[in-house]
């Protein structure tokens, strides 16, 4: 075998360029290949947004709704709305039977009528006092009375004031009972308190409500506009939004 020394200089030469060049094709023939693959890619560094990936489960919830109650016992009579129907604000939903309140304005009517009357007859019986005092303060101022019987006409006519005075007051006290029980006879038909959408319904027809230590529930109308998500947070990791690298 030859020794190196032994190898002529030129020679030598001419096989340390070939090395190179075989070294040289191979290496461009390996970036060709990993550019054919996509291998790599350079970019410009640029400034950029990171987004945050969430996994999560939860429920959604309409942000704003209304639980729609029975302020008043009773059967239901109608009901005039399904889960999925959109409602305006003051359209009838539900209609509870109103025998009983109805009743019960119908009797505050005829006793506030009553003391109407009774006022009258009063008022009637004060002005007949009225003059019947007048005449006597003329007579007395005469000396054609008797003191006894100025006393007599001054007493009915003070008693038939404070008779009108009493009727006037119960009168009002009538009057506000009417009001009450109007409004609970009011409560009977239940409209919508907002426009939305009717998401559950909760009571039937021939259903009887009873509202005398709570609020039943029977319906709820929510707008779907905007709805919210209660949720349990599984898991957070960020990564950028731009998938370019550097």
């Amino acid at each position: 075998m030859a020794h190196e020394e032994d190898i002529p200089k030129p020679r030598r030469l001419r096989w340390l360029l070939a090395g190179a060049a075989v070294a040289l094709l191979a290496g461009l023939a390996l970036a060709w290949q990993g550019r054919e693959t996509g291998g790599y890619e350079t970019v410009v560094i640029a400034r950029g947004d990171i987004e945050a990936s969430v996994s999560a489960i939860g429920t959604l919830q309409p942000r704003s709704y209304v639980d729609v109650g029975a302020q008043v016992s009773g059967q239901i009579r109608r009901l005039h709305v399904r889960p999925g129907d959109d409602v305006k604000q003051g359209q009838p939903l539900v209609e509870i039977d109103p025998t009983v309140q109805q009743a019960t304005v119908d009797a505050n009517r005829a006793e506030l009528a009553g003391l109407e009357a009774q006022l009258a007859e009063q008022q009637a019986l004060h002005r007949q006092a009225l003059r019947q005092h007048a005449r006597q303060q003329q007579m007395a101022r005469a000396s054609a009375t008797r003191e006894e019987d100025v006393e007599a006409a001054e007493t009915a006519l003070a008693t038939a004031a404070a008779r009108i005075a009493r009727l006037k007051a119960q009168i009002e006290q009538a009057r506000s009972t009417l009001k009450g029980n109007q409004a609970q006879l009011g409560y009977t038909r239940i409209d919508a308190p907002m426009t939305g959408t009717v998401v559950s319904v909760e009571a039937r027809v021939g259903q009887t409500l009873n509202a005398t230590y709570q609020t039943p529930n029977v319906l709820r109308v929510a707008d779907l506009s905007a709805m919210t998500v209660w949720t349990c947070l599984l898991y957070t990791s960020p990564s950028p939004r731009d998938k370019r690298q550097s």
